[in-house]
């Protein structure tokens, strides 16, 4: 059996330049607001559940505040989650993987990690063909979703939040499963495996 050959730079991803302090404060804000009210808890429930001030919990929520460490792992604790999720950024477009930038020597088996994240919450994996000149239906899958698209055959147009995104045959994208998105092909048909992630709410 020939030798695995692991994956040595990672490949090139089309990602948004990192966000500034202002994007953090909003992305925890509206990440704890969408896990309290999964709990069906109000402002003064959470409070007296994790000893936080309801008027910290509400600036929190408004991104107006800056909390500590220690109040940002009291709050998660309570609501069962961490504060890396607390915190975890929106994906605000596509980031894309390349066929053509993955290392695949023709000599020998190679393994290319495309994505790594948490394996929480539900999963739902879906094989799709479209004829020439179609069109998916036009999704979304709610908030902390996640969806990853890999081409089998053929070329498909991503179409995320009204911006095409070009996918050949080999390519691999994630994106928010929140945006609005549909597939739509050319002048060929195309097969994709695409994977919705679900958070563990």
């Amino acid at each position: 059996m020939e030798p695995l050959t692991a994956a040595l730079p990672a490949p090139a991803r089309e990602q948004t330049p990192s966000a500034g302090p202002g994007t953090v404060r909003s992305s925890l804000a509206a990440n704890l607001n969408r896990r309290r009210l999964a709990r069906g808890w109000s402002l003064r429930e959470l409070s007296a559940a994790c000893g936080v001030s309801k008027g910290l919990l509400s600036q929190i929520e408004r991104a107006e505040a800056n909390p500590t460490v220690d109040v940002l792992v009291r709050i998660a604790d309570v609501l069962e989650t961490t504060a890396t999720d607390l915190l975890r950024q929106p994906m605000l477009r596509p980031e894309i993987v390349r066929a053509a930038d993955l290392h695949e020597p023709d000599d020998e088996t190679s393994v290319n990690l495309l994505f790594a994240g948490r394996g929480e919450g539900r999963i739902e994996i879906y094989r799709s063909r479209l004829h020439p000149h179609d069109q998916s239906q036009v999704s979304s899958h709610g908030a902390g979703s996640v969806e990853y698209v890999t081409v089998v055959s053929g070329s498909v147009t991503l179409v995320v939040d009204e911006v095409p995104h070009l996918l050949e045959a080999g390519d691999t994208a994630r994106f928010s499963g929140l945006s609005s998105h549909y597939y739509t092909t050319q002048d060929r048909p195309a097969v994709t495996q695409t994977m919705v992630c679900y958070p563990d709410d």
